[in-house]
């Protein structure tokens, strides 16, 4: 895959062994062929700096691992509990790779001068940003939901601090206790009445049912 120069050759091998087994035809096993193969659908994306080209990467593994999964529920002898769960992994690393793909066109409406800012930043040993440990389905997924965990809590604002303590002065205290001894005083008072009135309910019923 003829790539730009801002594409580090280092950060560009690492993405192609990583991309390269889910291009290993079934019983040939010819890995030069798959590499060939995932070159060209790297090229597709159109990725100009290492971030782009690792984010084009991501969408083409979440995808395959979605497909992989979908693959896997159609068994007929699978359980109902294991379909179901392999239809939630295709679906959770189908929007896994929905999002790398967004995220991708937004950098590619990036201005040049931007590109080569990040280019000249971005070095072999310090990639913008990991892959997973491989990509088998369990790792995709596993990566997915780590990203995700701590996407969600980024954007989980901090709890505001407690508004700070101010003592109140010796009226202040008083005036306080004067107001809760008011409503004990109060409800105190509405109970006498409420007691009173069933009170005198009953002995009206007593009375009803002397004279009937």
């Amino acid at each position: 895959m003829p790539h730009p120069a801002t594409i580090t050759a280092a950060v560009f091998e690492k993405i192609l062994a990583f991309l390269a087994p889910l291009f290993v035809g079934a019983g040939t096993g010819d890995i030069g062929a798959a590499r060939e193969a995932a070159s060209a659908t790297l090229s597709s994306y159109g990725a100009r700096t290492d971030r782009e080209l690792r984010l084009a990467a991501l969408s083409i593994a979440f995808a395959f691992g979605a497909l992989d999964a979908l693959s896997r529920a159609a068994d007929p002898e699978l359980a109902l509990n294991q379909v179901m769960r392999l239809r939630g992994n295709a679906n959770a690393l189908n929007r896994a790779a929905q999002q790398n793909e967004t995220r991708l066109e937004k950098l590619r409406k990036q201005p040049p001068v931007a590109i080569e800012e990040e280019a000249a930043e971005a070095t072999p040993e310090a990639p913008t940003e990991a892959l997973p440990a491989s990509s088998a389905t369990a790792d995709l997924l596993a990566f997915a939901r780590s990203k995700l965990k701590s996407m969600m809590g980024a954007a989980t604002p901090a709890p505001p601090a407690p508004a700070p303590v101010v003592p109140l002065s010796r009226q202040q205290r008083r005036a306080a206790e004067r107001k809760a001894e008011k409503v004990r005083q109060r409800q105190q008072e509405e109970a006498r009445r409420a007691q009173r009135a069933a009170e005198r309910m009953a002995t009206v019923r007593e009375t009803a049912r002397a004279s009937a």
